[in-house]
């Protein structure tokens, strides 16, 4: 199978420069990289490229760049699962597919399609969002409540989405869904006084939305080793941090945790009925009649037995699984935890 990584981030956040470095200095990774960015026009990667034939294109969807270094780029006009199959069917082998979303996209929809298309025995499988943030404005981007800031990005080449009622712009949700955060732009900020403070004030910000995800500081998109957004299985295992953020810095997006000790297998059930509930019927938990929505779930849960066995939770919206897991004794220091992220979640 061959994993897939949704590189999404808001406009400007700099998705295609570090798509360009991937894909332009790929030469001495020994690695295929199938690369789909959202649109031809408005990717520098391409500008770039023009020199290399396409090698494809007789659907509407599908115009393949071959970039002669180990890359293929591509262009999804209409659905990117379709451009996917019909590279894979390619008698050429690749390693990983990454895929660009339009910088206004939810990439939580994209994540459940691939995370389905999985159980349905595809070829391919999602390895993890990576979400590209511009260092030098995302904290005016976050707080700006009336939404005037991601108005304001007509530069860019796109209309970009207002925040809804809640104050909530598609850049939290996108934040909400990062397994992997790209600090990029850190070197425009690097000039300004009180650059640590900013830096770290910036970071702090990003744990309380995102309590999982790990951040990586970048400049100009070049990452030192693709290993950090390669290779995560951030669907499959259950990597959580040895401490989570619970402070609601903002109150809009936060991340929660629960720990518990272990349980009865009979239990278990239990614990699938409380997730359909959360997940599914949205109850009003604290009398304050706010709409509030769980984005992404992860968890641990230890099952009590001759031996202790696991339990690894995973979802995405509305839509969870729980699998069996293997020994993580060393990432929970022997406690069940279930972490939520989501908007309004008290």
């Amino acid at each position: 199978k061959v994993p897939i990584t949704i590189i999404s981030g808001y406009l400007g956040s700099g998705k295609s420069t570090l798509l360009d470095h991937i894909a332009l200095r790929n030469s001495n990774t020994g690695k295929k990289f199938a690369i789909i960015v959202n649109e031809f026009g408005n990717s520098s990667l391409i500008e770039k490229s023009k020199s290399f034939k396409i090698t494809a294109g007789t659907e509407s969807y599908d115009e393949w760049l071959d970039l002669g270094n180990g890359c293929l780029c591509c262009s999804v006009k209409d659905t990117g699962v379709a451009a996917i199959e019909n590279l894979l069917s390619q008698e050429k082998k690749f390693d990983y597919v990454l895929l660009e979303t339009s910088g206004v996209a939810d990439p939580g929809p994209i994540a459940n399609m691939f995370w389905l298309d999985d159980g349905l025995k595809s070829n391919v499988y999602i390895d993890g969002v990576v979400v590209v943030v511009d260092a030098k404005n995302i904290l005016d981007c976050l707080s700006d409540t009336d939404g005037q800031w991601h108005r304001s990005n007509k530069h860019i080449g796109e209309e970009a989405e207002p925040v809804d009622d809640d104050g909530v712009s598609m850049a939290h949700v996108q934040i909400s869904f990062a397994d992997v955060i790209l600090l990029n732009k850190i070197d425009l900020l690097e000039t300004e006084p009180d650059y640590d403070i900013k830096l770290e004030t910036i970071k702090t910000h990003l744990r309380k939305l995102n309590g999982l995800a790990q951040i990586h500081e970048t400049r100009f998109g070049e990452l030192d080793n693709l290993d950090k957004i390669l290779n995560l299985n951030a669907f499959t295992q259950a990597k959580l941090p040895k401490e989570i953020a619970r402070t609601h810095h903002d109150e809009r997006i936060a991340t929660i945790s629960f720990q518990f000790n272990r349980i009865p297998a009979a239990k278990v059930p239990q614990i699938e009925a409380c997730l359909q509930h959360l997940l599914w019927e949205h109850p009003d938990l604290d009398g304050s009649g706010k709409e509030w929505e769980i984005y992404r779930t992860k968890g641990l849960v230890i099952v009590e037995g001759e031996e202790d066995t696991w339990k690894i939770i995973q979802g995405v919206r509305g839509t969870y699984d729980i699998m069996e897991g293997a020994n993580l004794e060393a990432e929970s220091d022997g406690k069940s935890v279930v972490v939520f992220i989501g908007k309004h979640l008290s």
